[in-house]
């Protein structure tokens, strides 16, 4: 449990870090700055507390908003992904279930499975993002088509870590 706990410390430091020095100041085509930080709550254990959760979800957001100088925009998403990370992994458990022991991992679960796992979180985070960036609907299809392109920065970034840094 020890282990697993400072794994979790090092994780939260570690994206929020690299969120904050590198990430938010690389912009892609000017319009696309992936947030890898919400890797954190993807990666979290399966048995982690709903309050625990949420609790985690918003100190994240709003550590990532005054390093960004957003109104709460990043831990209304949070929260959000954090609220409905649990009601997600229920859908999607496998026919055996989870090993409570494990973590939501592609080297324990498979490609498919964590692609589709996290593309939902990426997803679900960065549509509450952009609208509540742009606080209204006007440009909705151009919020739209931002909000695809930071998915796809981010999926690729969320899987190249799952090579490169989480193996079995």
């Amino acid at each position: 449990m020890g282990n697993l706990f400072q794994k979790n410390i090092l994780r939260f430091f570690t994206l929020f870090g690299l969120q904050i020095l590198i990430f938010n100041n690389i912009p892609i085509f000017g319009y696309s700055l992936p947030y890898v930080y919400i890797l954190f709550f993807i990666m979290l254990p399966f048995d982690i507390h709903k309050t625990f959760l949420l609790i985690l979800g918003f100190i994240l957001g709003i550590l990532i908003d005054f390093s960004t100088n957003s109104p709460g925009v990043h831990a209304s998403a949070t929260l959000a992904i954090a609220f409905l990370r649990p009601y997600i992994l229920a859908k999607m458990a496998p026919r055996q279930g989870y090993d409570l022991n494990s973590q939501p991992m592609q080297a324990y679960y498979g490609f498919r499975w964590f692609f589709q796992y996290a593309l939902i979180i990426v997803s679900i985070h960065h549509t509450i993002l952009f609208f509540n960036l742009s606080f209204s609907f006007d440009e909705s299809l151009f919020l739209i088509i931002r909000a695809i392109i930071n998915i796809f920065f981010t999926m690729l970034l969320i899987v190249l870590s799952q090579y490169l840094v989480y193996k079995k």
